[in-house]
């Protein structure tokens, strides 16, 4: 992939894309952003999970990091040429990555953010960088939720590892930008473990960006992440 700045053409919006394509993604209409599926019980849907989605979310909690095995959709063997994408910025560590692969299943990693306080209900769309396309518009419901008494929590992280230990997330940071949309982080395909910024010397918590001092701009930056795997890659700004 290229370093560069660049913009892509994704269906009907525009991606500006950031070093390995970490992503800020304008979202093009209700149904590609959010899903109205607020009425369905709190412990959502438990069984396997195919895409496109059936009638029920996945549901997630705050703070919970989990990946999700997926049925291939019936009409495409291979997802080598696809990202997967969550049409929001601000609930996940990572909201766009590489898909890991395996027989006729493929792979999601979520980190839930922590200091999530209002319940989204999203879904997950499989991306397609050659064509610039998007599968289709069903993808996959999630709900993710401040609070849940029976999250979904089955968990393929050993299973991805097997496959991707070695794909440490990358990421950016855009020191011109708002110290919340600064930092960009993309999920080469083992999802986002543990992270630490270092800003000036001191650790802060890279996913709350208002707890970040106010000079951020101008002090000493790295970012260190793990993957779900324990692999970790660490990048000064």
């Amino acid at each position: 992939m290229k370093s560069s700045i660049k913009k892509v053409l994704i269906g009907c919006g525009t991606v500006v894309a950031l070093l390995l394509v970490t992503v800020s993604f304008q979202n093009c209409s209700s149904g590609n952003a959010e899903d109205a599926s607020t009425t369905v019980a709190a412990d959502g849907y438990t069984g396997d999970i195919y895409y496109p989605s059936n009638n029920s979310p996945v549901v997630l909690a705050a703070g919970q990091n989990i990946t999700l095995k997926i049925a291939k959709p019936t009409n495409v063997s291979d997802l080598s040429s696809y990202y997967w994408v969550l049409y929001d910025t601000t609930v996940t560590a990572a909201y766009v990555g590489y898909i890991t692969q395996s027989g006729s299943y493929f792979y999601v990693s979520l980190q839930v953010r922590s200091d999530l306080s209002a319940q989204k209900d999203l879904r997950i769309y499989l991306y397609n960088y050659n064509t610039k396309t998007y599968l289709d518009g069903n993808g996959i419901k999630i709900s993710l939720r401040p609070a849940v008494s029976n999250p979904y929590s089955s968990d393929y992280v050993t299973e991805v590892c097997n496959l991707k230990q070695a794909s440490a997330p990358t990421f950016t940071l855009n020191k011109a930008s708002a110290s919340s949309s600064a930092l960009y982080i993309f999920d080469n395909g083992a999802g986002v473990g543990n992270m630490s910024c270092s800003i000036g010397g001191v650790n802060y918590n890279c996913l709350s960006p208002s707890s970040w001092p106010s000079n951020w701009t101008s002090a000493s930056f790295s970012v260190t992440a793990y993957n779900r795997c324990g692999v970790a890659r660490t990048q000064a700004f």
